[in-house]
């Protein structure tokens, strides 16, 4: 395997993610949001073993692993997002509000799990121990996480066009950077559970209920317990690219000390 069958996927990925936006552009946005499987289904057309992949991501070789970095990216996610809320309190962007309605607060479940590792499976199952195999792994997480960043940018376009979102530009941007960043946390955790899904996922998972539910959603521009501009507060905004930074350094520090 090739180092551009690495970056041919990323490609077609993001390409076909934005053509399915753009096809289900007047769908609601369940339906779009199908595309997070969309990832995890085109690594299995790109491994050269599926049974191997399998075997791989439901963390065979790596129970024990799994299990406690699992227990690290829940307890990662609670520190992050409440990270995010200390910036935004302490610089005036965020202010407490009533907690938001029973519906739009986004409670952990299957379908949110399984929504998670479909992109989890392709991002930092696939992708990345393809590229660790001829880069860096400060340069692997770092293309990875391009690659999710960009994944996310049509929906943001479509969203921050029909909602009318205030300053769209910016919250495109800072969400994708966003992405990009937090690619080091999720890949970290992969790569030290030998690449199964389980942690990854689960703090792709938890941060997709607490986020919201704390700070509000970016994609719809809607508040959480606490209320401010979207593209300043959210954890997949500016605060969060600032909290996350100094966790991504710390990560390319620490993976200097390991050989992979």
């Amino acid at each position: 395997m090739a180092a551009y069958t690495c970056l041919l996927f990323a490609t077609v990925v993001d390409t076909v993610t934005s053509i399915w936006v753009y096809v289900a552009r007047d769908m609601p946005l369940s339906i779009i949001a199908q595309v997070m499987y969309l990832p995890g289904a085109m690594s299995l057309a790109f491994v050269d073993y599926v049974s191997a992949f399998l075997w791989q991501i439901i963390g065979r070789q790596s129970f024990y692993t799994s299990v406690i970095f699992s227990g690290m990216a829940i307890v990662m996610t609670y520190v992050l997002v409440y990270g995010c809320v200390g910036l935004g309190v302490s610089l005036g962007w965020a202010v407490k509000t009533k907690p938001a309605p029973l519906p739009a607060r986004n409670p952990v479940s299957i379908t949110g799990f399984l929504r998670a590792a479909g992109e989890e499976i392709g991002w930092r199952c696939y992708l990345l121990p393809c590229l660790m195999a001829y880069f860096t792994p400060q340069i692997a997480l770092l293309i990875s996480g391009i690659a999710w960043g960009f994944f996310h940018v049509a929906v943001m376009i479509l969203l921050t066009k029909k909602l009318k979102t205030e300053h769209p530009v910016r919250t495109i941007v800072v969400q994708c950077l966003s992405c990009v960043i937090s690619a080091f946390p999720h890949g970290w955790l992969a790569i030290k559970a030998s690449y199964s899904m389980w942690p990854s996922t689960l703090l792709h998972c938890w941060w997709n209920s607490l986020n919201p539910r704390v700070l509000g959603s970016i994609y719809t521009n809607t508040p959480g317990t606490y209320c401010g501009p979207q593209w300043k507060i959210n954890g997949e905004g500016l605060s969060g690219c600032i909290i996350m930074l100094p966790v991504a350094l710390f990560i390319c520090l620490e993976l200097n000390q390991v050989v992979y």
